[in-house]
């Protein structure tokens, strides 16, 4: 069921921070606890699915041009740390470091101690094409990941959960350097058919880094 913006009180905006995805709705999901209002979330295996077909699954439909998925964990070799981000069109490629992502209320940190870790982010980058050749787009996502043991369910099983967004395309042509990827999950390879300033800045920052 998809929810429309003119359906929602009149300001709403579903801007939750990195904290709020992973505690709120990431952690939710893998321990099976979903309700009506984490629900605005759909699982959808985003990497069986071009980037340009994906904001078409959203559950809310509004003009904000940011979109969140559950997707499950799948690794590209059973026994192996990498994983499969290959899409029919092109792949999806990390770029930059993870960022860690911390707690923010008395629950899980503790003010008279740095905050705990909960999660990690990883920026990916779609690129059309097959590597090392694949060129660039505009199309980025963040992927969280829970780090607590208690939420790990293994390589394969559980999930992450997804940000989408889209950037204005650089028009100078894109390296054909592979990055070398952190540790990190994501989902494995639907046929195709003002983003927050604080989350397209970061991701510009990190996708300079080559």
């Amino acid at each position: 069921m998809t929810v429309p913006l003119q359906s929602l009180p009149l300001g709403f905006r579903f801007h939750p921070t990195d904290e709020e995805l992973v505690n709120h709705y990431l952690k939710r999901k893998i321990n099976g606890r979903i309700k009506s209002e984490a629900e605005v979330i759909p699982e959808i295996d985003v990497c069986k699915c071009e980037p340009w077909d994906l904001p078409g699954k959203s559950l809310i439909r509004s003009d904000d041009p940011e979109w969140f998925f559950f997707a499950p964990k799948d690794r590209k070799y059973a026994n192996g740390h990498r994983s499969n981000r290959a899409t029919e069109k092109g792949y999806w490629k990390a770029t930059g470091k993870d960022r860690i992502i911390r707690a923010k209320n008395a629950a899980t940190g503790s003010k008279k101690h740095k905050p705990a870790v909960i999660g990690m982010k990883k920026t990916l980058v779609f690129h059309r094409g097959r590597a090392p050749r694949g060129v660039r787009t505009g199309w980025i996502m963040h992927e969280y990941r829970t780090t607590e043991p208690e939420f790990d369910s293994g390589e394969q099983g559980g999930y992450v959960l997804y940000r989408l967004f889209k950037k204005e395309e650089d028009k100078t042509p894109s390296s054909n350097v592979e990055d070398v990827e952190t540790t990190g999950l994501s989902p494995s390879p639907c046929k195709s058919s003002p983003v927050d300033a604080q989350h397209e800045a970061e991701a510009t920052e990190e996708i300079s880094i080559h």
